[in-house]
C-alpha cells in the first residue's frame, strides 16, 4: 500500500515542526509528501526546506505570498495534487500544518481502508487543548474533518478531487457518498489539533462561513434551521444559530454560484429530509 501526502501551510512556524516530527516517526511512510509554503512571512519556508534536505520524500513548493488566501486550501492543493502525482499511489493523505499524531496513525487509516473495501474517506477525531486536557471535539461520524482526510485512489476519482471554496469538506464527502462510498472518523484514531476551531478567524466570523458553507454544498433551509436550532445553545449563546443562518442567508441573497452542482443538491437535500423524519440516510 502506498500514499502521497499533501499539505498548505502559510506562517506555520509554530505548529509545522510537531507535523514534520509526526510524519518522520511514521510505521508507514508515504511515497511524496508535498508541503506548499503559500507565501509564508515567517520561518515556515526554512523549516520545510530543512525537512526535505534531511529527507528526500518530502517535496516544499513555495508560492508567492497572495493578499487574500482563500479558506480551506482546497485550491491551492489541487493545483499541486495533479494526476501524474497521485496516480500511481494507493491512497491519498491532505493533513493541515497545525495537527500532530502517533507513528501508527497512518498505519491505522489504511488498516480501516483494507478492512472496509467500500470506504472511500477516512479520518481522525480531532483533540484540542482546554487549558490542560485534550478534549474531544465530538462530531458526527460520517463527517471527516479536513485537517486529516485519507482518500483512496478510487473515491478520489470518482468524485473529481477537492473542490476550491466554502464547504469543500462536506462537499467531497457527500459526492464520495452519492457515488456509493462510506465516509468515517474514526473514534479510535485521533490526532492533536493545535489552533482550535475558529481561533485564527474569530468564533463568529467561523460560524458565518459555516452557514455559508452549508449554502454552497446543498443544505435544506429546513435542515440549515433545525441545525441552527442545536447550535443557539453554543456559544455565543443564543447567536451562534442566528449567525449559523445569517451566512447562509447573505449567500442567498447574493445569488453566490452554488459550489454542489444539482445533482448533488438534490441527493444532500433527500438525505437531509430522511434524517430529519428519523429515516434511514446517507449521513449514518
Amino acid at each position: 500500500m502506498t500514499y502521497v501526502a499533501i499539505t498548505p501551510a502559510r506562517d506555520e512556524e509554530r505548529f509545522l515542526p510537531f507535523l514534520i516530527e509526526s510524519m518522520v516517526r511514521q510505521s508507514v511512510r508515504p511515497r511524496r509528501w508535498i508541503i506548499i509554503d503559500d507565501g509564508s512571512a515567517d520561518a515556515t519556508p526554512a523549516l520545510a526546506d530543512a525537512a526535505a534536505d534531511e529527507h528526500p520524500w518530502i517535496d516544499v513548493r513555495h508560492l508567492k505570498r497572495e493578499p487574500v488566501r482563500k479558506r480551506g486550501g482546497a485550491s491551492i492543493v489541487m493545483r499541486h495534487l495533479v494526476r501524474e502525482v497521485w496516480r500511481d499511489a494507493d491512497y491519498i493523505l491532505r493533513l493541515d500544518a497545525d495537527i500532530s499524531f502517533g507513528p501508527q496513525f497512518v498505519e491505522s487509516l489504511l488498516e480501516e481502508f483494507q478492512r472496509d473495501p467500500a470506504l472511500g474517506v477516512a479520518g481522525a477525531v480531532l483533540l484540542e487543548r482546554r487549558g490542560r486536557a485534550l478534549v474531544c471535539n465530538r462530531l458526527p461520524a460520517f463527517h471527516v474533518r479536513g485537517a486529516t482526510k485519507m482518500y483512496s485512489r478510487q473515491c478520489f476519482e470518482a468524485i473529481g478531487g477537492l473542490e476550491a471554496g466554502p464547504g469543500w469538506d462536506t462537499i467531497d464527502e457527500t459526492r464520495a457518498m452519492m457515488r456509493n462510498f462510506k465516509t468515517h472518523s474514526f473514534a479510535h484514531i485521533t490526532a492533536i489539533h493545535h489552533r482550535p476551531l475558529g481561533s485564527a478567524d474569530g468564533r463568529w466570523r467561523v460560524l458565518l462561513a459555516g452557514g455559508r458553507a452549508a449554502y454552497h454544498a446543498g443544505y435544506s433551509p429546513l435542515f440549515l434551521a433545525a441545525r441552527a436550532a442545536r447550535r443557539a445553545l453554543s456559544a455565543p449563546v443564543g447567536l451562534a444559530g442566528i449567525l449559523l443562518i445569517g451566512g447562509y442567508v447573505a449567500a442567498c441573497l447574493r445569488n453566490e454560484p452554488r459550489t454542489a452542482e444539482p445533482e448533488l443538491v438534490r441527493f444532500v437535500r433527500k438525505h437531509q429530509r430522511r434524517r430529519l423524519l428519523r429515516m434511514e440516510s446517507a449521513w449514518r
